[in-house]
């Protein structure tokens, strides 16, 4: 069902450098990166060389792959408890719930991440979840408008039912759906929703669909504030140790981060745009959170590290940092975390 009791856009905390006329990251019809190397863009040819002819070889799509997956029992969504609660339904989507609330991330519910039904990135873990299965959404947040991220068939399922925040220079892509319930934010900007202030924040990454529409949209983290209870989602993102520095000033403690921990290799090319598991947890450190899953990661073969890797990862950085692992957890797709209980089921190193 749709929202109500939206209030108009608010300007939050903003840090200085992002108060000009012009913010930095606005270029002459595109958008931009505040701390990447001198002349840096992402290439499609370097990532064809990375893809079929680079040193590593990209794992192959699992079929019928059931590890860190399990089914997400429709009831304990759609009769979710007091206690904030965040489910994983698969790869970055996430239903977050709380107070009546119900927030959807990054909503990708079909089999391919691609413009074509016939090829391009399959899931190799299905949704924990059917998208009949869900209930009312209030809200969904899109961090940027990659296939894996933004799709389609999603799009037109949820359509107008629910409303829709996405970064600056999306709206019009909703609109040739006929999908018009759409918020466009630029970063530090909110929009309140049935009590909840959610806002776009900054984070490091890129835009495109097409041949001709690099960074013509933005991309954005999200921060979503109850008065009690405060989540972040990262969305896809690399790290730079200012942005993160920043949000973490001007949320104050984060009670539940979504950090994103896998699509990462290799480096010399992913570095830039996402972020590996020892990034993950800079990031947790930056923003202040308190605990943690991780996102964007055992759905779809992106990336050149084998597909269970990310867990064994993160464990190794968490224990460099000398950081209790039950603080961050590679959760299964399936489970949820509710608030001051341990996660249902954690992904098994």
């Amino acid at each position: 069902m749709a929202a109500s009791g939206c209030s108009a856009n608010q300007q939050a905390e903003i840090p200085d450098q992002l108060k000009a006329e012009k913010p930095a990251h606005h270029g002459d019809g595109t958008f931009r990166n505040l701390y990447l190397p001198d002349n840096y863009q992402p290439s499609t040819l370097a990532f064809l060389q990375a893809r079929f002819f680079g040193d590593q070889k990209w794992p192959d799509e699992p079929h019928g792959y059931k590890k860190y997956w399990q089914q997400t029992p429709p009831e304990s969504v759609n009769q979710p408890g007091e206690e904030p609660r965040a489910t994983l339904i698969g790869h970055s989507t996430v239903l977050l719930q709380y107070q009546g609330v119900n927030i959807l991330t990054d909503p990708i519910f079909s089999d391919r991440a691609s413009p074509f039904s016939f090829a391009g990135p399959k899931r190799y873990t299905q949704t924990s979840l059917a998208i009949e299965d869900l209930p009312p959404i209030d809200a969904v947040v899109i961090s940027h408008n990659h296939y894996d991220h933004l799709d389609v068939a999603t799009v037109k399922a949820l359509g107008n039912k629910t409303h829709w925040l996405v970064p600056l220079g999306l709206k019009d892509w909703f609109a040739q759906f006929d999908v018009t319930n759409v918020t466009e934010l630029d970063w530090w900007q909110s929009h309140t929703i049935n009590g909840v202030e959610i806002q776009a924040l900054p984070s490091q990454h890129w835009s495109k669909r097409g041949l001709f529409d690099t960074n013509k949209s933005l991309w954005a983290s999200w921060a979503f504030k109850w008065d009690d209870f405060t989540a972040w989602f990262g969305g896809d993102t690399g790290y730079n140790d200012v942005q993160f520095k920043e949000i973490g000033e001007a949320l104050g403690n984060v009670d539940l981060a979504m950090i994103p921990i896998g699509a990462y290799e290799p480096r010399w090319f992913m570095k830039y745009h996402h972020v590996n598991p020892d990034d993950a947890v800079k990031i947790f450190k930056d923003i202040n959170a308190q605990s943690a899953f991780g996102i964007h990661w055992n759905t779809f073969v992106l990336t050149a590290e084998a597909v269970d890797e990310p867990p064994r990862a993160l464990a190794a950085a968490l224990q460099f940092n000398q950081i209790n692992p039950q603080r961050f957890q590679a959760m299964n797709i399936g489970a949820s975390w509710v608030a001051e209980q341990p996660p249902e089921t954690v992904a098994q190193q």
